[in-house]
């Protein structure tokens, strides 16, 4: 029997840091549980941003369903009110009997409906680290040099040594203590180190470079350049941005940080999450709640580290950023592999169905107990995905083949550039890495598939409540400082 519930979203993880054949296991509890668990490797998300896919895993409903299609600062009025009409998980949980709990990052305003316990959203540090970065860009702009010298005088200021790290076994033991005290529990964690500006203790960061090779290493500052001087790319990669300052504590050089120190902050983050995973599931173990306990191990999206010029961002809807590791241990279920297209959306009301709630309200996502008990074929032929935050862009994909097309003119909100043609075409089985764009040689399959999107966006808009309204949260000020200070604008 199903008594708790443990959703752990590792957030920007990347597919391929999971399970991975390149020799650099940098996952081993993940893939040990992985071992014990259903894994599948044709996992996507809705979306790129955080806003939406949480919503997207916390209502099993697409963006165009459930309302919220931008993050953050963007997310309108229009979509607040129709998200606030779809009832979400932690309410179902909570009244069909389970404790309800969140740990780890807060997003607030509608995330936090139906949780008996929820992180503190106000905090100083967001706010004096939002102000850091407002002040910072204003004086850059007025000359670089003094941006530069305000950024590293607030660094001392306020970052006096290394960031105090939790040991992986007490973010494992803040979870469990959640389960002990109820029958029934639901806890949905939400870890951030794997976002920018890629959070691991020194140690981590230390062996990644010694231990893995990140050639055509560049320094950050050139990378910059290649932007616009005002886009946020070109600010979040020079001095006083959220990835340059991310680097300063874990190196001692004259130079300017290089991409090779970012890439290797990124797998140590991978390495530090996935320590904190295999403390929780050994503290489940050893406290007898393991064969009790349904555990979900996903992420909200993926990243990209240079991938169509796109570094250290989760925008464009490639396979880096859409494709998602996902991992289900179901007690009792024989440990399983299953390559078929299945979404982000699809793994609420699996975990409804294994906790026997049956008054949960409709959702967009399937059930995928019968595909893992029974063998059965996912009920799906293509997975849709878009994106409103930085690029407008949606886009559709079958087992060989993604479709990608530009709602505007194509332009990237963060870089100021577009980053590809406005229609593009992915043969994924010969080109899983998408380097070569064929739309013009397959314009019959770029046609059906456009058609296909059509149908399905009609479909799921159809969904959407259109609530009226103005919508507004206490804790909306402190999500922006937070996000702010994060490097969204």
């Amino acid at each position: 029997m199903i008594d708790n519930v443990i959703v752990v979203v590792l957030d920007a993880l990347r597919a391929d840091r999971v399970k991975s054949d390149d020799g650099r296991d940098l996952t081993p509890y993940l893939d040990e549980l992985a071992s014990d668990s259903v894994f599948f490797s044709q996992a996507y998300s809705t979306t790129t941003a955080t806003d939406p896919a949480v919503t997207s895993l916390q209502t099993g409903r697409h963006p165009l369903s459930h309302g919220v299609r931008n993050h953050g600062t963007h997310v309108t009025s229009e979509e607040k009110a129709a998200v606030e009409a779809v009832e979400a998980a932690p309410e179902v949980f909570k009244r069909n009997g389970f404790a309800t709990s969140k740990i780890g990052r807060p997003l607030g305003r509608w995330h936090k409906r139906g949780f008996d316990e929820y992180p503190n959203v106000s905090s100083t540090h967001w706010h004096r680290r939002a102000f850091e970065k407002r002040m910072s860009k204003l004086l850059y702009n007025v000359h670089p040099s003094i941006g530069d010298t305000i950024s590293g005088v607030y660094n001392k200021i306020f970052e006096s040594g290394e960031t105090d790290y939790a040991e992986p076994e007490e973010a494992a033991d803040e979870i469990v203590e959640t389960l002990e005290d109820d029958d029934r529990a639901y806890s949905f964690v939400h870890w951030m180190d794997t976002h920018t500006p890629y959070s691991a203790p020194k140690g981590y960061v230390e062996e990644c470079l010694d231990r893995y090779e990140y050639g055509d290493s560049r320094s950050l500052e050139a990378v910059a350049s290649e932007y616009p001087e005002e886009s946020i790319t070109a600010n979040s990669l020079r001095s006083g941005g959220v990835v340059y300052e991310g680097s300063e504590p874990w190196i001692e050089t004259e130079s300017d940080p290089e991409t090779g120190l970012i890439d290797a902050r990124y797998d140590a983050a991978v390495r530090y999450s996935d320590a904190k995973l295999g403390a929780l599931v050994s503290e489940l173990r050893s406290r007898g709640l393991y064969d009790s306990t349904m555990i979900v191990a996903l992420s909200d999206h993926g990243e990209s580290l240079g991938e169509h010029g796109i570094y250290y961002e989760h925008h464009g809807l490639y396979e880096c950023t859409v494709r998602i590791p996902l991992l289900l241990h179901v007690p009792g279920q024989q440990p399983t592999e299953i390559n078929q297209l299945v979404s982000i959306m699809d793994v609420l009301p699996t975990m409804y169905d294994y906790a026997g709630i049956d008054d949960a309200p409709p959702t967009d996502g399937q059930s995928l107990r019968p595909v893992i008990e029974d063998g059965e074929s996912v009920d799906r032929t293509e997975i849709l995905a878009g994106e409103a935050n930085a690029q407008r862009r949606r886009a559709i994909l079958t087992d060989n083949w993604k479709y990608i097309r530009a709602l505007d003119d194509g332009t990237c909100r963060y870089c100021d550039r577009q980053h590809a043609a406005r229609e593009e075409l992915y043969n994924l089985e010969e080109d899983p890495e998408e380097n070569r764009n064929v739309i013009e040689e397959n314009r019959d399959i770029a046609t059906d598939l456009s058609a296909r999107m059509e149908d399905r966006v009609e479909e799921l808009t159809q969904n959407r409540s259109e609530s009226d309204g103005e919508i507004t949260y206490d804790d909306e000020e402190e999500m922006m400082d937070r996000l702010e200070a994060l490097g969204y604008r």
